[in-house]
């Protein structure tokens, strides 16, 4: 394999950056810790928001998959951080702020050609460079991870480097992405302000003969006019016939009749930054049964929130929300729930919608200030099961601060109330 490694020196960085230089050389200080702590001598970072996070990097090209945007964060000090980009997008990544550029060039084709060789050659010439052809680096190979560019090229890489030792950069990168700074958390906030916003909008809209669609719409419409990023997560569905299909997207199909209860879960980006909330709304009346199972919902998901604080474990937060169904009369709901593996009850939020720590049955990850939660424990109607066969599914979800003496909910009541919305 020929080494041609094209290196450009940015004289201007940071332009546009998706954070401040001292979120950055925070953010970089972090994981160069955590990298210590494990042996880890650098970390290849491909997927887009692992990418955004450690170079302050984010730009429309994301949009094209074959582009193959590339960090590489070594441990030494001494040694450069790098971007990896495809040639002439090295304009693009004056807004990082990393000065090192990697350069690699298109085939004949451009973007719609074979793209991995050049990538492949730029990244061993690089890692050869700074001595490295025998190093353990880390890089997205686990489960809670994906690599953004293809596995063609990421085993090329590896086969052209037989010395060095991978693993998954999990631990590492959530390690240091679970507590968010104070910039992480405003614009969790305003994700979460936002994203009420719009859901009680498409609340107020609800009528008899609206669609899901009419409805997730309006939501989405008034997300945007106040301030909201991208919307990659907004399910709403409605009536008997999709009760039970979590994570539904909105159709213009099913129409909203009276009797229809209703459920939203998601929200709004905010800078990059996630809202993942639920709540539930019916057309007229909810049935007796469908609102004392709702309340049951709702016990457990404020025994969950209750619970938060510094120093409690995520195992403590879930144990709480099953508690609250067992006080209830439904223990052999829960004890089948964990029979099958659901026996989680939430996850860490921020670039990504779903982060680790997960909130799950028996973890002892401890809670710190600015982990930002969402927990989202759930009940089935009458406390039945198996799942598939049940009427309806209940829950609430709310995204919850962890403070230096507590937590802070960043979805209250007082933006829109947890209790079922009577349209």
């Amino acid at each position: 394999m020929t080494m041609n490694l094209k290196i450009t020196e940015q004289k201007r960085t940071g332009f546009f950056a998706d954070c401040s230089r001292e979120e950055f050389d925070r953010r970089i200080r972090r994981l160069r810790e955590e990298m210590g702590c494990r042996g880890i001598d650098g970390l290849l970072l491909t997927q887009q928001t692992n990418v955004r996070y450690a170079s302050a990097f984010y730009e429309v090209g994301w949009i094209v998959p074959a582009y193959f945007y590339m960090v590489f964060v070594p441990r030494k000090e001494s040694l450069p951080l790098a971007i990896f980009c495809p040639e002439g997008d090295q304009i693009q990544t004056e807004a990082s702020s990393i000065e090192t550029v990697i350069r690699w060039d298109f085939p004949a084709g451009f973007y719609t050609g074979k793209v991995e060789d050049a990538l492949i050659e730029a990244t061993v010439a690089w890692f050869k460079k700074l001595d490295l052809e025998r190093a353990c680096m880390a890089s997205e190979i686990g489960a809670h991870f994906r690599l953004g560019l293809s596995v063609e090229c990421f085993d090329g890489i590896r086969k052209a480097l037989p010395e060095v030792e991978w693993s998954d950069c999990g631990s590492i990168m959530w390690a240091v992405r679970c507590i968010k700074s104070e910039e992480e958390v405003r614009r969790l906030r305003e994700a979460c302000r936002i994203s009420c916003l719009g859901i009680r909008a498409g609340f107020e809209a609800i009528r008899d003969g609206a669609s899901e669609r009419d409805i997730a719409n309006c939501m989405s419409a008034t997300m945007h006019a106040s301030g909201g990023g991208e919307i990659r997560f907004l399910s709403f569905y409605a009536g008997q016939e999709r009760a039970l299909w979590a994570d539904s997207i909105p159709r213009r199909d099913m129409i909203i009749r009276p009797g229809s209860l209703l459920q939203f879960d998601g929200g709004c980006t905010y800078e990059g930054y996630f809202a993942d909330f639920k709540r539930f709304a019916c057309l007229g009346e909810p049935t007796p049964e469908q609102r004392c199972c709702f309340e049951i919902a709702k016990a457990s998901e404020q025994a969950a929130i209750d619970k938060v604080a510094p120093g409690i474990t995520c195992g403590e937060v879930y144990e709480a929300s099953q508690q609250a169904i067992r006080d209830a009369g439904y223990p052999a709901f829960v004890e089948w729930c964990q029979k099958i593996g659901w026996s989680s009850i939430g996850h860490n939020l921020g670039l990504d919608i779903h982060e680790m720590p997960g909130i799950s049955i028996n973890s002892q990850t401890p809670l710190q200030p600015n982990m930002v939660l969402a927990i989202e424990p759930f009940f089935y109607h009458k406390g039945g099961y198996p799942l598939w066969e049940v009427t309806n599914k209940y829950g609430l979800e709310d995204d919850v601060l962890v403070t230096a003496t507590g937590h802070e909910v960043l979805t209250p009541d007082a933006l829109i109330d947890r209790d079922i919305w009577i349209a």
